[in-house]
């Protein structure tokens, strides 16, 4: 359709098409790119599905972590539907809606029919947990796995991966610009500053810091990542109100 055959991979350029949002319809892509990239985008199953959920909460909570690029999300979700309920402003970033598929049928995404071959551990305790909640999965339904690109500014692919489970895709923000730094993608300013700031550091270092100084390993309790499933029962309270999931009147469907 677009010139693009099997999967998608490095060096493969995606054709600017438009899309729609839950708060605006027919927008460019080839703007997005223009304003954002290097951009980090991430497909993922519908908006309805506790595990997209709970990475969308992740991603906004965690959305000033990526500053040497753009991020947005692809979710198999009707714009309409969703747009009794996020706005222009609810997400910090946009949100594209491919109910019917199109883009996943190009970049060929896969899709698996059975939980026990879609499920990571992870989302696993993320279902325990939604299903403490009311979440009822549907009978034989059809997962769509996630993919990570990051393209640059004219579509061309810059990394490619197809995830092996629902959970096998960057585990929020932070990570994106890790993968940003890693491979070399932050832009030649930002590199500059930081390489200035790391020798200023050092030199900090070596002039006050005693030759025994400790160093923190753990993080403090109340630092820690909140892991999705894992709160006891007597808890569960605390998933209905956490961060995105409060802002919808049910947290698992798409209206």
């Amino acid at each position: 359709m677009f010139g693009l055959a099997g999967r998608v991979a490095a060096g493969d350029k995606l054709p600017f098409f438009l899309y729609d949002t839950p708060y605006s319809a027919q927008n460019r892509f080839r703007d997005l790119l223009a304003n954002s990239a290097p951009l980090v985008m991430v497909f993922m199953n519908n908006f309805g599905h506790p595990v997209t959920r709970t990475f969308v909460e992740r991603y906004a909570a965690t959305f000033d972590g990526l500053h040497s690029g753009g991020f947005a999300m692809v979710v198999r979700s009707r714009a309409d539907k969703l747009s009794r309920s996020i706005g222009p402003d609810t997400l910090p970033f946009p949100l594209l809606c491919d109910a019917d598929g199109v883009l996943y049928d190009l970049l060929e995404i896969p899709q698996r029919s059975g939980a026990l071959t879609a499920y990571s551990l992870e989302a696993w305790q993320i279902l325990r947990q939604a299903r403490r909640n009311g979440y009822k999965p549907p009978k034989d339904n059809v997962l769509d796995l996630p993919l990570t690109l990051i393209l640059d500014a004219d579509g061309t692919v810059l990394f490619s991966h197809y995830g092996a489970s629902l959970t096998d895709l960057p585990e929020d923000c932070d990570a994106m610009q890790a993968m940003l730094e890693e491979l070399d993608l932050v832009p030649e300013e930002e590199a500059e500053a930081e390489d200035y700031g790391e020798e200023s550091g050092e030199e900090y270092a070596e002039e006050y810091a005693g030759p025994d100084e400790d160093v923190p390993i753990y993080t403090p309790a109340d630092q820690a990542p909140r892991i999705p499933g894992l709160t006891d029962a007597d808890n569960t309270e605390e998933f209905d109100r956490t961060g995105v999931l409060r802002l919808f009147e049910d947290a698992y469907k798409d209206e």
